[in-house]
């Protein structure tokens, strides 16, 4: 084979890799199955053109397996999952991981947003606006996100701002506008605050 690379010496790693060399040193290691697929062993000779194929696609199942150890800890939506595959492989890598976790169902921007919707409004007591920012910040398609959005009312609003009136800010209440200041930086509508401060007898200026 004109211009052909020939493997000297294949060694394991201690990540359970195949560490493989030629006359010039260390190339790149494979997995297992890779091995096997291009049967490499000793003495056998690869284009260049075959070693960056074969180097692209170990690349890829490194990819892989990264994103199977990161979704194990918690789930991730799309973007958050390659981005964080960037740090370590190419985006084209990065891309193909993320292709193939996504044809296994393993990542599913869908059901990670209502998952994670649900956590902030109905556990941090999240406004949907700042719910909603905090999932444009994950790299969901807005359309998911408003779709998710959208299957919370009024009322689940004014549970939530009841809430954290009584919870977080009872002693600050002699001051009624800088409570209402605080919470539109958290997102809730300055109509929704004034309702739910009159629900609990506290009346308030209208300086909005």
């Amino acid at each position: 084979m004109l211009n052909s690379i020939t493997i000297t010496d294949i060694t394991k790693t201690k990540k359970g890799l195949n560490a493989l060399f030629t006359d010039n040193g260390f190339l790149f290691s494979v997995d297992d199955m890779l091995l096997a697929q291009y049967k490499i062993e000793i003495g056998s000779c690869f284009s260049q053109q075959e070693l960056t194929l074969l180097y692209e696609k170990s690349n890829t199942n490194k990819a892989v397996q990264k994103a199977y150890s990161l979704l194990s800890c918690r789930s991730h939506s799309r973007r958050e999952l390659f981005t964080k595959l960037c740090r370590n492989f190419d985006e084209d890598c990065a891309e193909a991981a993320c292709d193939k976790l996504e044809n296994l169902g393993l990542i599913n921007d869908g059901e990670y947003c209502r998952a994670k919707a649900e956590y902030l409004i109905t556990v941090k007591k999240c406004s949907l606006g700042e719910t909603r920012a905090k999932l444009l910040t994950l790299g969901i398609n807005k359309d998911i996100i408003e779709c998710c959005i959208a299957t919370y009312d009024s009322d689940t609003q004014a549970e939530n701002l009841r809430y954290i009136i009584e919870k977080k800010y009872a002693s600050k209440l002699d001051n009624p506008q800088k409570v209402i200041a605080a919470l539109m930086r958290k997102g809730f509508s300055y109509g929704d605050i004034k309702s739910a401060l009159r629900s609990l007898e506290i009346e308030t200026e209208d300086e909005y």
